[in-house]
């Protein structure tokens, strides 16, 4: 058989572009130092449901939302959320050859949502709200369904964090403070590829170092986790904080 110049090259781009389809592609994620207090921010509900929730998060998602969050332990029946917590979500996928969208989305949002629950979970504190009882004057009304704190047969503690022992509150969630950045890029080959996912969370507390404290442990963490599709993501997610 006989082969000329062409034909070789021809099967060299293709015996690459095969190698290339075949590695397997690593997760990176990195976040910043900077922890920023949301208050009860719903964490899972306003980043991964978001992202899905989007129209077109086939290809790509840009969403810039503000929500209104408690961030007292004891907050009281008349009180107004005092928090301004803003998330901004900008991603793309569906651009990896050999790769669909959805796997690639998946991979991108699975590892952002792991890193950013371990980082913040450790900061989370108790967050009452809709109390009754507040003052000795106050009274405190009967339930018509479970409560969270304080009289009889509360749901998450016998006493409120309030000033007053006898207080009780209806509702309970977290409080939490989470990295100001946050963003999930794929390798293959220690090539960067575009698919992307960036998380940015502000508020107007002021912000304070320590995220970093937690890389390492986080790192360790994930790295058994298979982020995506098998055959097409490596097992493990690269975790980076940047001061």
């Amino acid at each position: 058989m006989r082969f000329n110049t062409f034909t070789l090259l021809f099967a060299l781009a293709v015996w690459v572009g095969d190698a290339i389809a075949n590695s397997k592609i690593k997760v990176e994620v990195r976040y910043s130092d900077r922890m920023v207090d949301v208050g009860n921010l719903d964490l899972f509900k306003n980043t991964w449901q978001e992202i899905y929730g989007a129209t077109g998060n086939q290809q790509s998602v840009v969403s810039d939302k503000t929500f209104k969050t408690f961030t007292k332990g004891c907050t009281t029946w008349a009180d107004k959320p005092a928090m301004n917590a803003q998330v901004k979500i900008n991603g793309q996928w569906g651009r990896i050859p050999g790769v669909g969208p959805h796997d690639s989305r998946e991979a991108l949002v699975k590892s952002v949502w792991e890193v950013l629950k371990h980082v913040s979970d450790p900061t989370g504190w108790d967050v009452f709200t809709n109390c009754y009882g507040t003052t000795w004057q106050e009274g405190i009304p009967q339930w018509k369904g479970p409560h969270a704190c304080g009289g009889r047969n509360p749901t998450v503690r016998q006493q409120c964090l309030c000033s007053i022992g006898s207080a009780e509150c209806e509702h309970h969630s977290w409080g939490h403070k989470v990295p100001s950045v946050i963003q999930a890029n794929l390798y293959r080959d220690g090539v960067l590829l575009p698919d992307m996912l960036r998380i940015e969370f502000a508020s107007q507390s002021a912000t304070a170092k320590g995220g970093c404290s937690r890389a390492e442990i986080v790192g360790g963490l994930l790295a058994g986790l298979v982020p995506g599709v098998g055959a097409y993501f490596s097992t493990g997610v690269l975790v980076f904080c940047n001061l």
